[in-house]
């Protein structure tokens, strides 16, 4: 459900988040490497969480390609999980979760929040691919091929703080989309 789509005056305090992983499957035992969250009230950054995070899995190239976070940049500035994602549950309180094809980077972090025996997050969760789908009719929806399409600036995809602010200017496009489609 989105109802920042559907009653656009409602400005809750939410949470835009996303992940840089090892690899594509969490139950394959592939972890984050980075986290980057902001808390937006009334379309105001008012806080932001972005941590690089240890692995105990040796990156292969290709991912190193994908998001430039290499095994000498996690080991010269990684923190350890157990630090990083109590830290982050704390960030995100109960706030409503925004994210690009939000349910992968929620996979991930509830792996995490397992291995460390700590609660799964439950938030609501709004998927901006999901509604990029409603909204626009384009070849692929992809983060950058969406942001593009709808003229947002993508400074460097695939690195978490990049993609949340672009996610964030994603979801505002798509309220105004959603707007457009009522009247």
């Amino acid at each position: 459900m989105l109802f920042y789509l559907s009653m656009p005056s409602i400005s809750p305090t939410l949470i835009v988040l996303d992940v840089e992983t090892t690899g594509l499957k969490p139950e394959e035992g592939h972890e984050v490497v980075e986290v980057a969250a902001q808390k937006i009230q009334d379309q105001i950054v008012v806080g932001e969480f972005v941590s690089l995070i240890e692995t105990s899995r040796i990156l292969d190239p290709e991912v190193v390609r994908v998001h430039g976070i290499s095994n000498e940049l996690l080991a010269l500035e990684g923190k350890p999980a157990s630090k990083v994602f109590p830290e982050l549950v704390a960030f995100i309180g109960d706030c409503p979760i925004v994210g690009h094809n939000v349910n992968f980077d929620m996979g991930f972090i509830n792996a995490h929040l397992v291995r460390l025996g700590l609660p799964k997050l439950t938030n609501q969760l709004v998927d901006t691919l999901t509604y990029a789908r409603k909204y626009l009719l384009i070849p692929s929806y992809s983060l950058g091929k969406v942001a593009a399409y709808l003229k947002i600036p993508q400074p460097t995809a695939h690195r978490a703080k990049a993609d949340v602010e672009t996610t964030r200017e994603v979801f505002w496009k798509l309220i105004e989309r959603a707007q457009k489609a009522k009247t």
